[in-house]
C-alpha cells in the first residue's frame, strides 16, 4: 500500500504471515515499511480475533519488567490505519482471513 502526504510517501509491503493456533492470536505478519527512501521492517505484527466477530491488528508486544505486556513500536493514527488495513487485505488475499461483511458485494 502507498499512503502519501504533503510531505512524503510512505509504502507497507507485506512479506510474511504465519498461521497461529490459539484461542486469540490468529496470525503473526512481517510488514516491510519505506519512508522517504529509508526501509524498516516491523516483524511479528499480531492479528487477533475479536469477540464479537472480526479482526483487529496490532504492534508486536514484549514483556516488560513490571510483567505487563508492551507495544514494541508505537506508530501515529496515521501510519497504523493504513498499515493495519494494508495485513487485514492480504490476509484475506491470502486466504487467511475473511473480508469484513460490508466489503462483501
Amino acid at each position: 500500500m502507498l499512503l502519501q502526504s504533503d510531505k512524503e510517501t510512505l509504502t507497507f509491503t507485506v512479506r510474511a504471515a504465519r498461521a497461529v493456533d490459539s484461542k486469540v492470536l490468529f496470525a503473526l505478519v512481517d510488514v516491510d515499511m519505506e519512508v522517504v527512501g529509508v526501509q524498516l521492517t516491523i516483524a511479528g505484527i499480531q492479528v487477533r480475533r475479536l469477540p464479537k466477530g472480526g479482526n483487529s491488528v496490532h504492534s508486536p508486544t514484549y514483556k516488560a519488567a513490571d510483567g505487563t505486556w508492551k507495544p514494541a513500536i508505537l506508530l501515529p493514527d496515521e501510519v497504523r490505519a493504513p498499515l493495519a488495513d494494508t495485513v487485514l487485505a492480504f490476509l484475506v488475499e491470502e486466504g487467511l482471513a475473511v473480508p469484513k461483511r460490508d466489503d462483501i458485494p
